[in-house]
């Protein structure tokens, strides 16, 4: 009796180590990831947020988003940069507000062993984009818009909403950032190329995107200019500005085309109502969630991103604005 009970406890015994004997696997570390963005104040920016926070919640991993008050404040947004190396993270997301500026920092956090990948606007890395990769120095690559190809889309419909002639405003609200750049160049450089009826005024900047700097501009071209056709403002801020200009010259909906970029309630209610043509939308959730996307599977897995992610755009107008393809990519 005794034998028998020995060999039960023998065998429950074997059972106990049998039943733990597998090895016991961590669970997976949850990844900090800081974001420098350009800015928090503009709903875009909240919009790419929210797409970076979904994505890192899918993919165990936190974000810090975080931008200077003014998309002018190229200094505090460096301070930003180096404040978020210095916390070693295990990476970065970066967007360049200035061309150059940041090269340097950037190669800082590449020295401390910090994955970075750029969004939004990269800055000049040496040799652009071949630069960018595994064994780039300054960072991994960007998902981004392609300003220049979103710029000559907005030239295109300028030109056909005033009868491909007339006089034309440009308001860019940035000459320092390439995004801003390149929105001003594409649409300038479409219009040159193919619409030789259109007369462009010199090109005016509201810095940072700043609303009551663009209805100041466009107040004074309307002044200046009886016969203006058409504005083209290169961001949601600068947009919203030329529509005040519009609303404080009481002028009729329609009387001068206004195409803007991005979205936001004001500007999506001015193009509902008529009083702004359209403009450009880009997937500001697409490039936040690709950011982080990018950098989760570089660092978990050693998966190399593409140097360059392009996250579409579209351009809408109030009889467009409701597709579900555009309105999934519209904010307010």
């Amino acid at each position: 009796m005794k034998k028998g009970l020995i060999t039960v406890a023998a065998l429950s015994a074997l059972a106990l180590v049998t039943g733990t004997a597998s090895p016991v696997v961590a669970a997976e570390k949850t990844l900090k990831i800081e974001l420098i963005s350009k800015g928090e104040t503009h709903q875009f920016w909240q919009a790419v947020k929210k797409g970076a926070e979904d994505q890192a919640a899918k993919m165990n991993a936190t974000v810090h988003f975080q931008g200077p008050a003014a998309e002018t404040m190229i200094d505090k947004q460096l301070e930003m940069l180096d404040a978020a190396i210095a916390t070693k993270p295990d990476a970065i997301g970066y967007a360049a507000l200035g061309t150059t500026e940041s090269v340097s920092h950037l190669k800082a956090a590449n020295a401390a062993g910090i994955p970075v990948y750029m969004f939004d606007t990269a800055a000049s890395c040496t040799g652009g984009t071949a630069a960018l990769g595994a064994k780039s120095d300054c960072a991994l690559g960007v998902a981004y818009t392609n300003s220049l190809a979103a710029g000559s889309l907005a030239a295109d419909w300028m030109a056909k909403s005033i009868g491909n002639k007339g006089k034309v405003l440009v308001v860019g609200h940035s000459q320092t950032n390439q995004t801003g750049i390149d929105r001003v160049a594409g649409f300038v450089n479409r219009i040159k190329s193919k619409y030789t009826g259109i007369t462009l005024l010199t090109t005016q900047y509201a810095e940072g995107g700043d609303a009551l700097k663009a209805q100041d501009i466009v107040s004074a071209a309307l002044v200046a200019n009886k016969d203006l056709k058409g504005v083209y403002g290169t961001n949601e801020g600068v947009a919203i500005g030329a529509g005040q200009a519009f609303k404080a010259a009481k002028m009729k909906n329609g009387a001068v085309k206004l195409i803007g970029f991005d979205s936001g309630k004001q500007q999506m209610a001015n193009i509902k109502s008529g009083l702004q043509t359209g403009a450009i939308t880009q997937n500001p959730v697409g490039i936040g969630a690709k950011t982080v996307e990018a950098l989760v599977n570089y660092v978990r897995n050693k998966t190399v991103p593409k140097n360059i992610i392009d996250t579409g755009f579209y351009y809408y107008d109030k009889t467009t604005i409701t597709k579900p393809e555009i309105a999934a990519d519209l904010y307010e």
